[in-house]
């Protein structure tokens, strides 16, 4: 089969479309191989409740990748990078033989390099909303599961 050639074109960004990634989270996945016919780049959006939490890693040569060992997809060699619209996360990070923490929020830029295995919590009482783009897509990602029929 012919890969299609990729061609500029916008994408809705819309919570309405997203699916769950668990009760307190929802994604939408806009850029991705099956939508634009390329491998370079993946890139959607996350809404998560108050107390949210989740995480990735991003470690090459992982024993667990493509899998969701420890409550956490592992998608192997990748760099990923967040623009946060709204609300406040807490980010703890480990990998490299070091860990730590930081606070971000709404305008702040995240850039999560390949090698981190990372856990967020939204803190404060505003949902967050996350746009990501991650690079190269990766070749698994979690499966999202559709809300129950009149939740929001």
């Amino acid at each position: 089969m012919a890969q299609r050639r990729s061609r500029p074109q916008a994408f809705s960004m819309s919570r309405a479309d997203a699916r769950l990634n668990n009760p307190a989270s929802r994604s939408v996945r806009l850029v991705t191989p099956e939508s634009t016919g390329q491998q370079r780049l993946y890139a959607g959006a996350f809404w998560s409740d108050p107390d949210a939490d989740a995480g990735w890693a991003f470690v090459p040569d992982d024993p667990d990748m493509h899998s969701m060992a420890g409550g956490i997809p592992h998608l192997g060699d990748h760099d990923e990078v967040y623009l946060c619209l709204a609300g406040r996360i807490r980010a703890d990070w480990e990998g490299n033989g070091e860990r730590g923490w930081f606070v971000f929020g709404a305008g702040d830029v995240v850039h999560w390099p390949a090698g981190y295995t990372i856990r967020n919590r939204v803190i404060g009482d505003e949902p967050a909303h996350v746009f990501w783009v991650m690079s190269p897509a990766p070749e698994w990602m979690m499966p999202l599961t559709d809300p129950e029929p009149g939740a929001d």
